[in-house]
């Protein structure tokens, strides 16, 4: 290898890593994290933006925090988390991972978060998915059987319902 191909090779290699450490330390406004997390997720899973499912950003401590999953539809799920510091840095994404047989379709949550899901849809309902996002928590996405409306609802393992969104 000569002196000339060996100087480009290192220099490709430090530009993909600089590329690398750039796109780790993207400053991110707080209405663009979802969308931004979206593209991330994406691009990690090898999938279509369209196929991403993200809930809106929480501030936790000062940070900031997006879950997903993938694919949008519930079929065969992949929960992730992407993580912004509180100067709005994107930190990186990180896979929390995928539900068990048991939990996909017809339950696997905590009853008592079911139940609070269910209660707070009000009209009969069926669970498209059951994911888990972290300790003590589930999100649980349902389809109103008469209006086909769907709701994704983040409640605890004790059944207080967390967050709630309308996904049509």
């Amino acid at each position: 290898m000569n002196r000339t191909h060996l100087l480009r090779l290192v220099l490709a290699t430090a530009c993909a890593v600089g590329a690398a450490a750039a796109a780790q330390a993207k400053i991110v406004a707080e209405p663009q994290m979802a969308a931004f997390c979206t593209g991330e997720a994406a691009a990690k899973l090898g999938t279509r933006p369209r196929n991403i499912l993200t809930l809106p950003v929480e501030k936790k401590r000062g940070k900031y925090i997006v879950y997903g999953q993938s694919p949008a539809d519930g079929a065969d799920v992949t929960t992730f988390e992407c993580s912004f510091g509180s100067d709005r840095k994107y930190k990186g994404i990180k896979i929390t991972g995928r539900p068990s047989v048991a939990a996909a379709g017809n339950g696997g949550a905590p009853p008592a978060a079911m139940a609070a899901c269910k209660s707070m849809v009000g009209v009969p309902a069926k669970v498209e998915t059951v994911s888990p996002l972290r300790a003590g928590y589930t999100e649980i996405i349902l389809r109103e059987n008469a209006s086909g409306r769907r709701v994704a609802c983040t409640a605890t393992d004790s059944g207080s319902i967390e967050d709630w969104v309308e996904l049509n």
